[in-house]
């Protein structure tokens, strides 16, 4: 009798396998061999779930953006301070760096291939949308589209730092500048 195996679920392996490799040694160090040997399957059947390397890593661009986007969603639907929803997305946990290194290995796709543009548009419209309706939630008034704009690039510069000076953009040091950008905004009681 033949193994039934859940499609969705092999290839979400794949994908999660390809994100972890992505994260750690970087795009041009990933090949199907590799995934294929984490995930305990051939190649044959990595490339039955993706039809070539550009099509794999461009899910595993769209996963980091998917989970960064569920991590803040499930903290702030866990009622936590704005400056600890944030949290999850600045560098400071395993799985924020993690997702920290393969979207700056993506960014520079952006510029040179449309599909990349694209979701980073689609990506970033959807984050300052779930910015402005957390803030407003939060009792946010007035334009709430600006200051969503304001705390997502503070929110982002913060992160890069971090991501390239780690020893001088400790935890602390984020929620510190990150408290006083939310105080900034008129959410103290948040920070």
């Amino acid at each position: 009798m033949p193994i039934i195996v859940d499609k969705q679920e092999r290839r979400a392996l794949v994908l999660s396998v390809a994100f972890d490799l992505v994260a750690d040694r970087g795009i041009d160090a990933l090949t199907f061999r590799e995934i294929a040997a984490a995930t305990a399957c051939s190649t044959s059947i990595v490339s039955h779930y993706f039809r070539n390397k550009n099509e794999l890593l461009f899910g595993v661009y769209q996963l980091a953006n998917e989970r960064a986007r569920e991590r803040l969603e499930a903290a702030f639907e866990a009622g936590l301070l704005l400056i600890d929803c944030f949290g999850e997305i600045l560098p400071i946990s395993e799985a924020s760096k993690a997702n920290w290194r393969v979207w700056i290995a993506f960014w520079g796709r952006a510029h040179l291939e449309p599909e990349y543009l694209e979701e980073r548009r689609s990506a970033a419209g959807h984050s300052l949308e779930l910015y402005r309706q957390m803030l407003i939630r939060r009792g946010g008034q007035g334009d709430m589209l600006f200051t969503a704009r304001r705390l997502i690039a503070s929110v982002a510069g913060i992160a890069l730092e971090a991501c390239f000076a780690p020893d001088d953009w400790t935890p602390a040091r984020m929620n510190a500048v990150l408290a006083a950008e939310l105080a900034d905004l008129g959410f103290a009681a948040e920070a």
